[in-house]
This record gives structure tokens, sequence and C-alpha cells, in this order.
């Protein structure tokens, strides 16, 4: 999917530069100047070497990033990844570790951490497929379905 494709689903994109996590310098202020636009996306996105950016909030979602190297405990992590997984929610492969996607309200106040090793991104932006890592590993979708409404039971262990 390219990021056309992604303004296309609703989603506000922005460009990343190439084989980095970090915005293009012309957006003064970062994920704030992500765009949903056809025409803007498409004329960010000339140079396809660009890696892709989500603003999450803007685009009424939550993403659950989950990464192993921070997880100080194996089980709650796992805890979680299987009941993510059993949600059967959009699912992207990282570095590192997951992000799984959820549609949630833009007016609710996440947590940064779920647990250890699971961070909750709701304000600012995560890097979407096909984007290139910088140490040159490819984000891959592993579950190509649309977010899932982020269930009660999750949302109450991540919400204030």
């Amino acid at each position: 999917m390219n990021a056309v494709a992604y303004a296309q689903k609703g989603w506000w994109v922005m460009p990343l530069k190439k084989q980095s996590k970090e915005p293009c310098k012309f957006l003064r202020h970062g994920y704030l100047d992500a765009s949903g636009d056809l025409k803007t996306v498409a004329k960010w996105f000339e140079d396809t070497d660009l890696n892709i950016g989500l603003a999450i909030k803007q685009s009424s979602l939550v993403v659950l990033d989950f990464d192993k190297r921070n997880a100080v405990s194996k089980q709650e992590w796992q805890n979680y990844y299987e009941w993510c997984v059993k949600l059967n929610t959009h699912t992207v492969q990282t570095d590192d570790g997951y992000h799984f996607y959820f549609k949630a309200d833009p007016g609710l106040q996440f947590k940064g951490k779920l647990a250890n090793g699971i961070d909750i991104k709701h304000k600012g932006y995560v890097v979407l497929p096909p984007s290139i890592h910088p140490n040159g590993t490819q984000y891959t979708v592993i579950n190509d379905v649309e977010p899932v409404q982020l269930p009660d039971g999750l949302m109450k262990a991540m919400t204030w």
C-alpha cells in the first residue's frame, strides 16, 4: 500500500525521511501537518523512497506498540499480545515487535504504556508499511484487515 491508498482509507499521513522515523524538514509542525487530502499526499510522495508516517489521533486510531526488547514480564507481554491477535485487527510487524491498530475516539485520554514493552500510541505518529526501518528491515502488514473498534476491556486498561 502507498501513502495515497492510506489517505483514501481516511488515514492522515505524512512524509518521513528515507529509511528514517524522522519527519521531512518541510513539515514545520511534524505530525500536526499530516494530511488526508489526496492531492497533497500525492505531491508529497512523488519521491517514492520516502517513508510513510501515520498521524494516529487525527486518523481516529490508537496503536499498541509491542517491543520485545522492552518487555520486563514476558508472560504479561505475551498475554496482551495473544489478546490483541484474537481481536483480529489491523497488524503490522515492526523491527522488534508489532503494531496493533484500533479505532478510537480522538477525545480519549490514553496512558503512555499498557505494560513494559507495550506503548500506547495516540498522540503522535507511527511508521507505516512499506517503510524501511533505520536498520534496514521493512515494516510489513501481517493482518490486512480494517482496524476494529477498541474493545471496552482493553480501553479500560489503556485510559485514565
